[in-house]
């Protein structure tokens, strides 16, 4: 909600579910059913007439099991020639509290 509305209508349009776990059957279905009843009660406080009006659209598409690894691996690939944001085993083992700032987890 802290979000801008005309942002917040985007993304309820382009909605993608992905990995292992988003391949249960109905699974779809089942978060648009649960998105649209979160959005009638926070957003619209009930007023069913606004529901009209909601775009959304659940995107499952049939290769959503290996997304993630797929996404990861593209990332992989573009940032291979920029060292700083790779940590070689010699910096973790030199100082492994410096290495996991470059991360951002220290």
């Amino acid at each position: 909600q802290e979000m801008d509305l005309d942002n917040r209508r985007c993304l309820y349009e382009h909605v993608v579910i992905s990995g292992g776990s988003s391949m249960y059957p109905g699974l779809p279905t089942r978060m648009e059913n649960e998105m649209r009843q979160l959005y009638l009660s926070r957003v619209l406080k009930g007023d069913k007439a606004g529901l009209k009006r909601l775009k959304l659209k659940i995107m499952d598409p049939p290769n959503r099991k290996h997304m993630v690894f797929l996404g990861g691996a593209i990332l992989a690939d573009i940032m291979k020639d920029q060292p700083e944001f790779w940590i070689s085993k010699q910096d973790f083992a030199e100082c492994p509290h410096r290495a996991m700032q470059k991360c951002g987890l220290a």
